[in-house]
């Protein structure tokens, strides 16, 4: 059940590719196109289903499946290529032909480049979008098999192919692929030759190699998620815009979906820290109760306390009313006290107050007192003495002034 709901989420979430290997595009072509599904981990993607025949019947193919929106990564085994090395060539060893009629791949590795004619490469393109595919990636089928071959030896080796009606020729050297070759034919044997006689190999090791459409597209599958689409080597086909837009949609759901797993698993981990505590506290509540009943002893001798209290509370309340006055009192003359104006002593008594203090100037002094007669919470401001005198060293203004409460 659990995996046929992961395979449910990767097919909402869009965690696959559309892979189609062309092998041959004369009359209807034929073709083979795959379901690639990413697996739990690197290298561990699978093909679900996946369709053999011509293009056109491979595009129908797809559109049953639910993909007609989508994209494909498109690999291609019809467009005759050329791989170079630094070893051996560069783009630039094509005789009749200016760079700009060419479009070249460098691997990931950059040992090599796979070239081919522009011309071919559109007429191919061209080809494959009349049966309505969106491509997402053109990479030529040579780039991608030499990824599936494993060079064991140093010493300089030729690995072929001859089938779907072309040759496929690689050459290694130093552990690396330094030419190539993919032509129309089924003669292996005059290629083996024209290599050894072109690359003086006349004693290199032959080996076969082989390459299937469902390694082709796991293969380049891997790349596209490691590396994006905008990553992998591949022609400068231009990518189909609706096809990315849908991809990008996919990756939003996908994080929508785990944010919404995260939260999900929160929330279970709180509910299971609440049941949790809950069986905690119930455990505990037999042990409570039982301290409970001591606690209903005690409460008689609490009652007589409260009692107690409860005679208290008159007086409490009116020392608290007072003090509460008296500090309202305090508050009407500390926030109208100025910057050069500071409170020594300050006294009040049935609602009468004295204050003592200093000012820098008379002026400072004026300004206080008229500030105070502004007060609507008191009355009959009015200055008692002053005296001019000295504290710190500095010239002041002692007074003593007097105040009443507002009734």
């Amino acid at each position: 059940m659990a995996t046929a709901l992961g395979k449910m989420l990767d097919d909402a979430t869009g965690r696959f590719w559309w892979v189609l290997v062309v092998s041959d595009s004369v009359n209807a072509g034929s073709a083979h196109i795959l379901r690639v599904m990413r697996g739990r981990g690197a290298g561990r993607s699978f093909v679900d289903f996946s369709f053999s025949g011509t293009i056109e019947e491979c595009r129908e193919f797809q559109v049953k499946n639910g993909g007609g929106a989508d994209g494909v990564l498109l690999v291609d085994g019809v467009t005759p290529v050329k791989v170079v090395s630094d070893e051996v060539g560069s783009v630039a060893d094509f005789p009749g032909y200016k760079n700009e009629n060419l479009d070249s791949v460098e691997s990931v590795s950059g040992d090599f480049s796979v070239v081919a004619l522009k011309s071919a490469v559109e007429n191919f393109v061209a080809e494959i979008e009349k049966w309505r595919f969106k491509i997402l990636l053109h990479v030529p089928s040579l780039l991608v098999a030499v990824e599936l071959i494993n060079i064991s030896s140093d010493e300089p080796c030729l690995y072929t192919n001859c089938d779907g009606g072309f040759v496929r020729l690689l050459l290694s050297s130093g552990g690396k692929i330094v030419a190539g070759y993919k032509v129309p034919g089924d003669d292996c044997a005059r290629m083996v030759s024209f290599a050894q006689e072109h690359f003086f190999l006349k004693n290199a090791a032959e080996e076969h190699f082989e390459v299937n459409a469902e390694l082709l597209a796991k293969t380049i599958a891997e790349d596209a998620w490691v590396f994006r689409t905008d990553g992998v080597p591949a022609f400068h086909t231009m990518a189909d815009k609706d096809a990315l837009n849908r991809i990008r949609e996919a990756a939003l759901s996908r994080r929508i979906l785990k944010v919404c797993l995260v939260l999900l698993t929160l929330s279970l981990v709180i509910l299971v820290a609440f049941r949790t505590g809950a069986g905690v506290y119930v455990d505990r509540s037999e042990s409570k109760i039982q301290g409970f009943k001591a606690r209903v002893q005690k409460q008689k001798e609490l009652s007589q306390v409260l009692e107690n209290l409860e005679n208290d509370r008159a007086a409490s309340e009116s020392f608290l009313m007072h003090r509460s006055h008296v500090a309202t009192s305090l508050k009407n003359f500390v926030v109208n006290v100025t910057d050069n104006v500071w409170i020594t002593s300050w006294n009040v008594s049935h609602g009468n107050h004295s204050v003592h203090g200093y000012a820098i100037t008379p002026e400072d002094l004026s300004d206080f007192l008229s500030t105070l007669e502004k007060e609507r919470n008191l009355v009959n401001v009015r200055l008692k003495t002053t005296e001019k005198t000295t504290w710190n060293k500095l010239q002041v203004v002692k007074f003593n002034l007097g105040a009443e409460d507002v009734r």
